[in-house]
């Protein structure tokens, strides 16, 4: 999500943080299809509601991921208004840092927002679990709900628990002007592990930084984890089961990404200062054209766009090691926004959020950021950049689960963050990450036992 930035939320105020729970949701990640030829875009059924003075409070994040969504809320915020005049809502930005705690102090008390924006999986139904969030079947029509995209990852007995709000996926972005410098086929690039490993060498010979990273704040040694451990397997259901104990994390399927990561970096494929720069640095230096490639995250590529131009850009699937059904999909997540348990208007809450996803609201946010609204009433005829078609196509074709969103936090915390630096500082091998991976899970496994049956609940 910038991206999600959840490992230093978490790593500030881990003592306030729940490890993540769970149960299981559908495999499918995506399930958008393109408006009828010559037909109007259903629209929404919204309730009216109350005309007695009405004041919502939104707490949200997403600024700081996909730039242009201020401007979104206050348009909307004020469309709104005009619509339903009794209707006050203010709209509180969170900063990175404060968008957990501050909500867990609130559900502690059970006062505070309305309307409470939550990344996917994990992160949205841990509040379902704790009560602090209500289901929004009978708050929004099915007819409604069915328009919403990447509903898997915020489903849970049988319940909708939130309303997605836009996609956020992860390409490898790369600069094709540096691919030809190098002597590389920008309309070819990469698509195996050893033809990464090739481009490398290239790259490294003209003396530019095949792919850039940092790791300082660790959290994007989660990111590495979703985009890589995938490829040897078909479902995310299979790491929710070694989660539970099903399985082990030092099986050869669940550790061959820790080797495959130790070859790039045994291929001078990263930047020499990985580890002593942060994510944002790491992001900075293909921006400022000092790398060729970068795992990306498709919500910053109309920021970019507006620095370095379109043309210094093209993406492509990850290149692949193995070939199992999750290597074939691109990396998907719906943020979105949960209704609080508390709130004494949340059918004026829903109806605020179905608001946001009318045709013209859906528009007007594709408009302002350039990323991909999570409703399949989205016009793809609006998007005119081929490199946002190839995103939107990947979106509605090859859609694959976020598998951060599908694993318990203190897993991602204090084995994908902590191993990738460990990996880059020399301080352990891969077959010891993937014990420490396995000594991990066993720990969360004996301290949260009613966590590991919500897993399981939501594994089946």
């Amino acid at each position: 999500m910038r991206t999600n930035f959840r490992f230093m939320i978490v790593l500030t105020l881990l003592s306030l943080l729940l490890s993540a729970c769970g149960s299981a949701a559908p495999t499918a990640a995506v399930e958008p299809t393109s408006p009828p030829a010559n037909s109007a875009p259903e629209q929404p059924t919204v309730e009216a509601p109350s005309q007695a003075p009405i004041k919502l409070v939104v707490w949200w994040w997403g600024e700081q991921e996909a730039p242009g969504a201020q401007k979104f809320m206050d348009e909307t915020i004020a469309e709104y208004q005009k619509l339903h005049p009794n209707i006050t809502i203010e709209a509180v930005l969170q900063s990175t840092d404060t968008l957990i705690p501050s909500f867990q102090a609130a559900a502690a008390a059970k006062e505070g927002p309305d309307i409470q924006y939550f990344w996917g999986g994990v992160w949205t139904l841990e509040n379902a679990w704790s009560n602090a969030i209500v289901p929004v079947d009978d708050l929004i029509p099915a007819a409604e709900r069915d328009n919403y995209i990447n509903n898997f990852e915020r489903t849970y007995n049988g319940k909708l628990w939130g309303v997605p709000w836009y996609l956020s996926g992860n390409p490898m972005v790369f600069n094709p002007k540096l691919f030809e410098k190098a002597g590389l086929d920008p309309k070819n690039p990469p698509k195996t592990w050893e033809e990464l490993k090739n481009a490398c060498a290239k790259l490294n010979a003209i003396g530019v930084t095949p792919i850039s990273g940092g790791l300082k704040d660790g959290w994007f040694g989660g990111w590495l984890f979703s985009i890589l451990a995938r490829q040897t397997h078909d479902s995310e259901k299979e790491f929710m089961a070694a989660a539970v104990g099903q399985a082990k994390f030092t099986d050869p399927a669940f550790s061959e990404w820790w080797s495959r990561l130790d070859e790039l970096k045994q291929a001078n494929c990263w930047n020499s200062d990985i580890v002593s720069i942060d994510y944002q640095q790491g992001q900075d230096l293909f921006v400022q054209g000092k790398s060729a490639m970068i795992f990306g995250n498709d919500t910053f590529l109309k920021g970019w766009a507006d620095t370095i131009g379109w043309d210094n850009m093209a993406v492509m699937m990850v290149p692949k090691y193995a070939d199992k059904k999750l290597a074939n999909t691109y990396v998907t997540t719906a943020q979105g926004w949960g209704i609080t348990s508390w709130s004494k208007h949340q059918q004026e809450s829903a109806d605020f959020l179905m608001y946001m996803h009318t045709p013209e609201r859906l528009s007007a946010w594709f408009k302002y950021t350039g990323v991909l609204p999570a409703d399949k009433r989205m016009d793809p005829s609006l998007i005119d950049q081929p490199i946002l078609k190839q995103i939107y196509d990947w979106d509605t074709t090859v859609a694959g689960p976020n598998l951060e969103n599908f694993i318990p936090s203190m897993l991602d915390e204090q084995s994908n963050y902590a191993g990738a630096q460990l990996l880059f500082s020399g301080d352990k091998k891969p077959e010891e990450l993937a014990q420490m991976a396995e000594d991990v899970i066993t720990k969360w496994r004996d301290q949260s036992a009613e966590q590991k049956a919500n897993f399981e609940a939501w594994a089946k």
